[in-house]
């Protein structure tokens, strides 16, 4: 448990089960809590934050909103009709508790293709939005919500690069590791998610074994590399637009289409040009294999 007291501003006590102790930066979710109060001007407010699993998320869902399922995040205002999960010591100045599902901000993160650490930030300014009575029931209220939480959002992003220090910036470059991590991340979530992509793959294997059994080149190996790279760049690209564009909006936008289209057309474009290329380097050669065989 991590508690945070300061006498002039709001106090957040962060609480994260043993399970996730490791995964989870405590300091930092109370900075993400302070900045959401303080923008709101509740600097002498006090929530509970709780990080813990599906199964508890669930059953508080179930039993205080009648909901059987779990979610990635509950809100309950002290002073709204729900009941609260942790009692207050000060009623007068408690606010309310939020409580996340850390295997679900997992598995968004992932499929979001960034940090677990922004998407609990996320998850702590939407729920201490709900405390102070910011909610998303209809268009109007969501609009206002967001935006909200965009502008919370960013602030925070602005002081984590002000805190930034020479040797921080140089220590995360040189941690290679993670970011290859981040990299095989990105692809896997590729190849999970995208059906193209995975045709894509069993081409290039078979494309491979091909230019195996025919002998290529060291050259045409080259090309032949280069134009599989081509192709998953170009679908990675296109899934980058895709989530991109959903992350901003899930409503039907003109130009959001567009996003789209271009994306979608660079993968076609690649993958013709990668038929082009396969039969300059196979067809001479099968060819002349047939020519053998009548």
């Amino acid at each position: 448990m991590h508690l945070s007291r300061s006498p002039s501003g709001p106090t957040v006590e962060v609480q994260v089960a043993a399970a996730f102790a490791r995964q989870v930066d405590a300091t930092d979710l109370h900075a993400a809590a302070v900045a959401a109060l303080a923008s709101e001007g509740q600097i002498d407010g006090e929530i509970t934050l709780v990080v813990t699993d599906d199964a508890q998320v669930r059953e508080l869902n179930a039993r205080y909103r009648g909901v059987d399922s779990a979610t990635d995040v509950l809100a309950f205002p002290a002073r709204g009709p729900e009941k609260r999960f942790v009692e207050p010591q000060e009623a007068a100045k408690y606010l309310g508790d939020v409580i996340i599902a850390y295997p679900r901000a997992s598995a968004q993160a992932e499929a979001a293709a960034h940090p677990v650490a922004n998407e609990l930030r996320l998850l702590v300014v939407h729920g201490t939005l709900h405390l102070l009575g910011y909610g998303h029931a209809t268009p109007e209220e969501e609009a206002t919500m967001w935006a909200r939480q965009e502008r919370i959002m960013t602030g925070l992003k602005r002081s984590i690069e002000k805190q930034k220090t020479p040797q921080m910036e140089s220590k995360w470059r040189s941690d290679l590791p993670t970011s290859f991590g981040y990299a095989l991340a990105g692809l896997r979530h590729v190849l999970r998610t995208q059906r193209n992509a995975r045709i894509h793959l069993i081409i290039a294997l078979l494309a491979i074994t091909l230019a195996a059994v025919l002998r290529l080149s060291l050259i045409e190996w080259a090309i032949l590399a280069l134009t599989i790279g081509f192709v998953f760049v170009a679908e990675m690209f296109n899934s980058v637009a895709e989530a991109a564009v959903d992350a901003v909006t899930q409503r039907f936008h003109p130009l959001a289409k567009t996003a789209k289209d271009i994306a979608a057309g660079a993968v076609v474009f690649a993958a013709i040009i990668s038929v082009i290329v396969g039969l300059l380097l196979f067809g001479p050669r099968l060819w002349a294999l047939w020519q053998n065989v009548r």
